[in-house]
């Protein structure tokens, strides 16, 4: 089964192209690869900090005497939303 694909398509200053056409060269990448590869990573990354962030806001709730015990499944579901 074949995977269905978007084209996504944006602006940059061509300074900021050339560079990276410029190190993609370098690294034998193409443009797409290393533009995909850094969109996952992104993805990734802010994931892990929306993660991080509900699980520190959950913890200092906690010490102020203000949050709730954090439930199995609620943990559960922010480690899912994480990976």
């Amino acid at each position: 089964m074949s995977e269905h694909m978007v084209r996504l398509s944006f602006d940059i200053p061509e300074d900021a192209h050339f560079l990276l056409k410029t190190e993609c060269v370098k690294a034998r990448l193409s443009i797409k690869d290393f533009a995909y590869a850094m969109i996952l990573k992104g993805l990734e990354e802010l994931k892990e900090e929306k993660f991080k962030k509900r699980l520190k806001e959950s913890i200092q709730q906690s010490k102020e005497g203000k949050g709730r015990v954090i439930s199995s499944v609620e943990l559960e579901e922010m480690i899912e939303d994480a990976e």
